[in-house]
């Protein structure tokens, strides 16, 4: 599940409804798009909220999320259960390291490029899901998995 609040950063620990049992498991783990460090596989400049250079960038005070206005706040709410008793806690883990990489690398993408698609109508974004579909399309069969798919 996903939540976005425009309200500043946490706003809303109990974003989610959790029960109280779910309450007691749930781990927050905090992602800071501009000082997080990423693997350098991952790294791309054009990508790098530190020399994003837009009206909204770059974020290169320490303390960005207390200096920049509008923050958005999203909320991820992740449920991993792998039941296999020896490698349990390691799969676990392993498969929230992977969830964090990948919100960390698309919330940096997002933010460097909401220039391109921040005033966009919902005929212009169908548009461009569909010319991103056909062209992902094209690159799998072309050129196979990439990126954090290939692990």
């Amino acid at each position: 599940r996903s939540s976005e609040l425009s309200s500043g950063i946490n706003a809303e620990y109990g974003v989610h409804n959790l029960d109280s049992s779910k309450l007691a498991l749930r781990e927050v783990i905090p992602i800071d798009i501009a000082n997080d460090s990423i693997k350098p596989a991952d790294y791309k400049e054009e990508y790098d909220p530190k020399k994003y250079n837009h009206p909204r960038g770059p974020l290169t005070d320490p303390n960005w999320k207390q200096t920049v206005e509008p923050v958005m706040t999203c909320y991820k709410l992740v449920e991993i259960e792998f039941i296999w008793r020896l490698i349990q806690g390691k799969v676990e883990r392993f498969i929230g390291d992977v969830e964090k990489r990948l919100f960390t690398n698309f919330h940096r993408q997002l933010f460097c490029t909401h220039y391109k698609w921040g005033e966009m109508n919902m005929n212009d974004i169908r548009a461009l899901e569909e010319e991103t579909k056909a062209e992902l399309d094209r690159q799998r069969q072309k050129e196979g998995l990439k990126g954090t798919a290939e692990m």
